[in-house]
């Protein structure tokens, strides 16, 4: 049975995510649908390439992916869908699929020209829907769409070395519901530049010399558990995506609050790693 996901900035409150399931069911009863997110700041691109590329890779081969972020058709963003790592990605060309294309290249890239539905309330999605009930019932993609060779890469992902001062400057790309800011700084990048040497962290106005390898590495488990008082302290580390985070250890935002509102990180926000 194929596996159609859908991530979206819908949210959960209005009754998009169900008419998009009540869609896909309505073309294709036989295929199972998973919700990756629909919590997405709305239009945040950059947030989805995050989510999309660390939910990807835990499905199947011929998993289709559709993605309803920023994906209005427009002379600018045009809707593309993409077989790549054995998976298939329907989405708007704006940059969504950066994250995964820098490390692996696309098997075939197609630019969807098959006509939107007229009687579709579901805009773009509509489109989105049949193109991977198409490809749910084993049909190419040659048929509905022309092959095109490149598509849009978003550059702020990536971050920027600067040699000359020794630095790897890179920015907060999301946070999550923890309140951790998670940057942009990969565990590889940060050893094939730092090869070693000792560093500092800075954010904003907090400096961090050591990254952990674990969150409860920061507990003295040496004191007894009355007297500790490690929560709410602030620390680094690579989280399991293997992205640099800054985070507060067992963070909560609605009581001892998260890395985002207790230091002032928020999206964008510069993440510089000198190395000395």
């Amino acid at each position: 049975m194929p596996i159609i996901t859908l991530t979206t900035d819908f949210g959960t409150k209005d009754h998009f995510v169900g008419a998009v399931k009540g869609s896909i069911y309505s073309e294709l009863k036989e295929v199972r649908i998973v919700d990756i997110s629909h919590e997405i700041t709305p239009f945040s691109v950059t947030e989805t390439a995050y989510i999309l590329k660390n939910a990807y890779k835990n499905f199947p081969p011929g998993t289709i992916h559709i993605v309803g972020v920023d994906s209005e058709i427009s002379v600018e963003n045009r809707p593309i869908a993409i077989e790549m790592d054995e998976q298939f990605f329907i989405c708007g060309d704006n940059g969504i699929l950066s994250m995964i294309t820098n490390e692996i290249n696309p098997d075939k890239i197609v630019e969807i020209t098959i006509q939107e539905p007229e009687d579709d309330k579901l805009t773009i999605l509509g489109m989105f829907i049949k193109v991977a009930c198409h490809i749910a019932r084993g049909g190419t993609l040659e048929v509905i769409g022309k092959r095109i060779e490149t598509i849009k890469k978003i550059y702020e992902i990536q971050p920027q070395v600067n040699t000359e001062k020794n630095q790897l400057v890179g920015s907060i790309i999301y946070i999550d519901n923890f309140g951790n800011a998670i940057s942009n700084i990969s565990k590889a990048a940060f050893h094939n530049i730092g090869k070693g040497r000792s560093f500092e962290i800075i954010a904003r106005n907090y400096k961090f010399v050591k990254i952990y390898d674990k969150y409860n590495d920061i507990v003295d488990f040496d004191i007894p558990l009355e007297k500790r008082q490690d929560d709410g302290k602030k620390l680094a580390i690579f989280n399991c995506a293997n992205y640099l985070e800054i985070s507060i250890y067992r963070s909560n935002l609605k009581t001892v609050g998260g890395a985002s509102n207790l230091l002032g990180l928020d999206y964008r926000d510069n993440i510089t790693i000198r190395f000395i």
